[in-house]
């Protein structure tokens, strides 16, 4: 049988979230300490931003990089966490990310078509073995919301879920670098029925109705494991994949803007 070629970028063409436009994304490989590097499309030329929490502008809805070219130009790419949870259970480091729009395709809410895509050009998954020590536990915390990176032998996401909706409520989730990918990766995001509509989005991904959800959920607690594929990601803006960190992620109720805080921590244990 003839050994498949290993190609040297993925592309990918979706309809955004918010922008009610079609997206183009060309992910290529880069060399060894490039780190994951977004190049926006700009009207004379590229505006480059790298995945990191300096460059991060606002975490209100989801995480937004944003950046400014040499001649002035500015530029923001929204929805960065699901294709940065993607390139961490994949093992990606270094990649130069090619991006026709302001934010990226949103597909089925979920992360699992970045890692089709990976798996269809030949590019083996590969997952570091945590080795980054925390000496201390790190905590963030605003109100009743909290993000706690405790010392631990391994690598681990917990995250408890708590919103007021009969289908949801209060629950945990978890899971850990030797798990299946696919556990977290296919987790799809979910939001109110009404602002989907708006959207043009409701039969595109999951909604809450008032008792339930719009279409079949993947997992019993799917809401809670798109939670921790958030938090991968969004700790991936520490500029390193957040695996190799012998840290136990715990998070209650914490969203994008303790994650980014938590990144930003992480990055002092790397200089």
């Amino acid at each position: 049988m003839q050994a498949q070629t290993k190609q040297s970028s993925v592309r990918y063409a979706g309809r955004g979230l918010t922008s009610s436009q079609v997206v183009s994304v060309e992910a290529h490989l880069a060399e060894p300490g490039h780190g994951i590097v977004f190049e926006l499309k700009c009207k004379d030329g590229y505006v480059t931003i790298p995945a990191t929490s300096d460059y991060v502008v606002n975490t209100l809805r989801n995480v937004v990089l944003g950046g400014k070219s040499q001649d002035g130009q500015t530029a923001r790419l929204c929805i960065v966490e699901h294709f940065l949870g993607a390139t961490s259970l994949w093992g990606l480091n270094d990649l130069r990310v090619v991006v026709d729009g302001p934010e990226m395709p949103l597909a089925d809410g979920s992360a699992g078509f970045w890692l089709d895509l990976f798996a269809e050009a030949n590019w083996p998954r590969q997952i570091p073995e945590p080795h980054i020590e925390l000496k201390e536990p790190i905590i963030c915390q605003k109100g009743d919301r909290i993000l706690m990176a405790i010392p631990d032998q391994t690598f681990s996401l917990n995250y408890m879920i708590d919103w007021n909706h009969p289908a949801i409520g209060k629950r945990w989730g978890s899971w850990t670098h030797t798990q299946d990918p696919r556990d977290i990766s296919d987790a799809r995001t979910f939001g109110p029925l009404k602002e989907h509509q708006m959207l043009g989005l409701a039969d595109q991904i999951v909604s809450l109705t008032e008792t339930g959800f719009s279409m079949p959920l993947r997992f019993e607690d799917e809401p809670a494991r798109h939670k921790l594929l958030d938090l991968l990601g969004d700790l991936a803006l520490s500029g390193v994949n957040p695996i190799n960190f012998k840290a136990r992620f715990i998070s209650i109720k914490a969203g994008h803007e303790l994650d980014v805080e938590m990144a930003k921590k992480l990055i002092t244990l790397l200089k």
